[in-house]
């Protein structure tokens, strides 16, 4: 397998698997993956469904939005998508505790692949990166429940906890589950990941600020309710799609720039350090990014939170992309989303 790494991410990466002439998109879950998540649970047999969620047979509308609408402040969720389908793979989680102590952060984690992508290091991969991320955001412990007739899920957890040196212990024996404890070493070197070839698939653009029309182009993603391309006659390809976890060096790029320009957006930064949240909040609020493809950077960016008492919007674009009908694109979907698939405020545990 050959890692491709896209240039400003953590996460997101391409593993392609020459031999089984096999692409797929690794990166953090979005609202963007309602219809994906859906049909990979649908895809699971009764057996499969049963070991990743102790005998859950049924996922309604409620629930799927539940594991899609992620509060990266709190919880974390990762996947790996065919880009021949567009169709998920494999989804890895970890959730917060509930009443877990600010002193010791507990998370419940869990991984799950598609039959046919089985036995390719594809589970190992997604999980190693649960505990990465986990341990980068301060979690203590990492728990497991696991049937106690899930081997292999047992024996994956083991290497992986090996893998980051996380200490592991077996806490609780109850009927058929058994549930496990991971320590995780508090500031160590990030995790490595399985053994690759990395290689940048990013490049550097100039963009002019010549008004121009664009093209809609949603063929890369049909499975996607929100994510989709704007494809300009210059060549300029501008992804808009729900912002993740992935996309906080973006973000840091995207204020950096707004900061060195003479342009009169001194209020950028104001914006985004106040505006904008260190992480994405899907379970109250929803967030756009526009991304260049070709460099891989941020074009610009939507928010829209909504609070108890009122709620705040945020359209901003990077200097050197006005003009080209960005900030539209952005308005209407970030007003889109308010509409429709903002819930009202609410936290919970899983």
């Amino acid at each position: 397998v050959v890692e491709k790494i896209h240039l400003n991410s953590i996460w997101r990466r391409d593993l392609v698997y020459a031999t089984k002439g096999l692409r797929l998109e690794v990166r953090p879950m979005t609202p963007d993956d309602d219809r994906r998540e859906k049909e990979f649970f649908e895809a699971q047999s009764f057996e499969e469904r049963r070991m990743r969620f102790m005998g859950g047979v049924s996922l309604p509308r409620a629930a799927i939005r539940h594991l899609t609408h992620i509060d990266f402040s709190r919880d974390f969720a990762i996947v790996a998508v065919d880009r021949a389908t567009d169709a998920l793979a494999g989804v890895a989680r970890y959730v917060h505790e509930q009443n877990s102590e600010p002193s010791h952060i507990v998370a419940h984690a869990a991984v799950a692949v598609l039959k046919k992508y089985q036995r390719m290091g594809l589970a190992f991969y997604l999980l190693t990166s649960v505990f990465e991320a986990a341990r980068d955001a301060g979690v203590a412990t990492l728990v497991a429940d696991i049937l106690s007739v899930n081997h292999a899920s047992r024996i994956l957890f083991s290497k992986v906890a090996r893998r980051a040196g996380a200490m592991e212990k077996c806490v609780a024996r109850e009927g058929r589950s058994n549930t496990w404890h991971y320590h995780l070493a508090g500031t160590a070197e990030s995790l490595a990941r399985c053994t690759c070839e990395g290689e940048n698939v990013a490049a550097e653009r100039v963009v002019t600020s010549t008004p121009s029309k664009f093209d809609l182009d949603e063929s890369r993603h049909p499975r996607s309710l929100w994510r989709r391309d704007l494809v300009f006659p210059s060549g300029l390809r501008v992804e808009i799609r729900p912002a993740d976890a992935d996309d906080r060096q973006r973000l840091a790029n995207f204020l950096r720039s707004a900061i060195q320009t003479k342009n009169p957006a001194g209020d950028l930064q104001v914006a985004l350090s106040d505006v904008l949240p260190d992480a994405p909040d899907f379970t109250s609020g929803f967030m756009f990014v526009a991304i260049d493809v070709a460099s891989d950077e941020l074009a610009g960016v939507a928010y829209f939170h909504r609070g108890t008492d009122d709620a705040q919007m945020q359209v901003l674009v990077a200097p050197c992309y006005r003009g080209l009908g960005i900030a539209d694109v952005l308005v209407t979907e970030i007003m889109r989303a308010a509409s429709t698939d903002v819930a009202t405020p609410a936290r919970s545990s899983m």
